[in-house]
């Protein structure tokens, strides 16, 4: 296993990405959320919204644009596990908007479990709106597991 405790606080290049109409209805769809504010700007206006509302967990579709960083990890892919993901919201996302992602690595354990050695790798995102607005965080874990 390769120590990387040396990079907790690395920061991340930030990347931003605009929240797309179709991106958000094609979400809603994918997680068979029917709810007509996901898919009808009328109908999201009279719930109350701005324009189409991100569905909870509509960042991950983000993760394509993050793929860039994961080189400084040095993962070994073919052992590497979803470890986890704890949202924060804390503001509305909606269709329109133009968000910034800053990350950084929080932190970096070494653990033995019962199938060997494994690394998690801990790290926090924070998405800001166009108007500087913190509108979410996210906390994630990844797993590289050790070789057996």
């Amino acid at each position: 296993m390769t120590d990387r405790r040396h990079l907790i606080g690395h920061a991340y290049t930030p990347y931003t990405f605009p929240v797309e109409h179709g991106k958000v209805r094609e979400f809603a769809r994918a997680v068979k959320d029917e709810d007509p504010v996901y898919h009808d700007v009328e109908a999201a206006r009279a719930a109350g919204y701005r324009h189409l509302p991100a569905p909870p967990t509509f960042s991950a579709v983000t993760s394509h644009w993050a793929t860039r960083n994961v080189d400084v990890l040095r993962l070994d892919l073919r052992r590497v596990l979803a470890g986890g993901a704890e949202w924060e919201y804390l503001g509305d996302i909606a269709a329109g908007d133009v968000l910034t992602v800053r990350s950084h690595i929080a932190d970096v354990q070494e653990k033995t479990g019962s199938r060997g050695p494994m690394t998690l790798v801990i790290t926090e995102h924070e998405f800001v709106n166009e108007r500087e607005e913190t509108v979410m965080r996210l906390r994630s874990t990844v797993i590289e597991m050790g070789e057996q």
